[in-house]
């Protein structure tokens, strides 16, 4: 079934498009999203265990990532991009100290505060995780169409967007793409959602830059 994602896309034919399927079709459709989203999920985090030998659960990886790709390094964004509280965020950037990864600092702005940076040990270990990550995907969607995988990206962002603007999900700073940082996305084109990657986007570096695996933290 070949779906029009401009037709879909124009105004008040959202409704009618979802009255028009049947509600089997929604759930395959739903059923099918979920699935690639576990399975993509479970297969990163096997790979996370591999690279990194254990040392790093998903959610310690996700601090790495965004203390070094963004310039929100204390412990109160951490809380906020885990959606934790302050305590559990400090816990987690402790083990990561523990562990080498992550250094503690006095903020140079404010000597009360704590900021927080990667170890060369711990751009070494997230490096040599992207550069792992990066090649199983080239190995598994390197044989697709480049063009087929922009079109399903922009119909599912569509489906997103709809979503977003009936209302019927989280108001707030946007965390969706979680450490998929993206440049373009239509929430926050279209909806004017506060993304939390572009409100602390290092402007040194570029979303999908690759990291240098030795050398001290930006």
């Amino acid at each position: 079934m070949t779906v029009n994602v401009e037709r879909l896309a124009a105004p008040g034919n959202f409704h009618s498009a979802a009255r028009g399927s049947t509600v089997g079709s929604i759930n395959d459709f739903l059923g099918s999203v979920r699935i690639l989203s576990t399975t993509i999920d479970e297969w990163m985090e096997e790979e996370l265990k591999e690279t990194t030998n254990n040392r790093v659960t998903p959610s310690q990886l996700r601090v790495l990532k965004l203390v070094a790709r963004t310039n929100a390094r204390r412990i109160g964004d951490v809380a906020e991009f885990l959606a934790v509280s302050n305590a559990a965020a400090s816990k987690a950037v402790d083990r990561l100290v523990r562990r080498g990864l992550v250094r503690r600092a006095e903020a140079v702005s404010d000597r009360r505060a704590v900021e927080l940076s990667l170890t060369p040990e711990g751009r070494t270990l997230l490096a040599q995780y992207e550069a792992a990550t990066n090649q199983v995907l080239k190995e598994v969607f390197g044989s697709l169409p480049v063009d087929r995988l922009e079109e399903t990206a922009e119909f599912l962002d569509e489906l997103s967007t709809r979503m977003v603007k009936e209302g019927r999900t989280r108001e707030g700073i946007c965390l969706r793409c979680g450490i998929h940082f993206r440049d373009r996305c239509l929430l926050r084109q279209t909806v004017g959602r506060n993304c939390y990657f572009h409100l602390h986007r290092d402007p040194t570096l570029n979303s999908h830059d690759s990291l240098p695996t030795v050398g001290e933290e930006v």
